[in-house]
């Protein structure tokens, strides 16, 4: 848990000293802002044209029903898309915790005896060990 503290706390000075990675998140939030202002006046506008509507009320449920499975399809093709972009960054990461560990451990090889900050360095090895096999199981 102590290295993953030190990781964030590296990861937020970083971000810190590179104004393009604050500019980007600002971007990002922008971004997600006007795709929920959209998604919200779509749903106000189809609403709105439905009470509207000249056409008939089994008219206008079956087009809304056409509508909606067009919908599901395009969420589940995201869905499906997420799912592997989420499995390609677990698997990712994966190798990367697999090499640093690799990396630690070799420089530390106990020489005689063990010291309290190597015993404390294989508690944590273990930790990922056994957060990376909970994360295994989920997947």
């Amino acid at each position: 848990m102590y290295i993953r503290g030190l990781q964030e706390k590296f990861n937020m000075i970083k971000r810190r000293l590179d104004p393009e990675a604050i500019e980007r998140e600002k971007r990002a939030e922008r971004k997600k802002g006007m795709v929920k202002g959209f998604a919200m006046g779509s749903i106000i506008a189809g609403i709105t044209a439905l009470f509207l509507s000249p056409d008939t009320g089994e008219n206008n449920r079956k087009k809304a029903k056409k509508e909606l499975e067009k919908v599901k399809d395009v969420l589940e093709t995201n869905i499906a898309g997420s799912k592997e972009k989420l499995i390609q960054i677990y698997e990712e990461t994966k190798e990367v915790i697999e090499d640093k560990k690799n990396v630690l451990a070799g420089k530390l090889k106990p020489d005689d005896e063990p010291d309290d900050e190597t015993d404390i360095l294989e508690e944590d090895f273990e930790q990922i060990e056994n957060d990376l096999e909970e994360i295994e199981e989920d997947f």
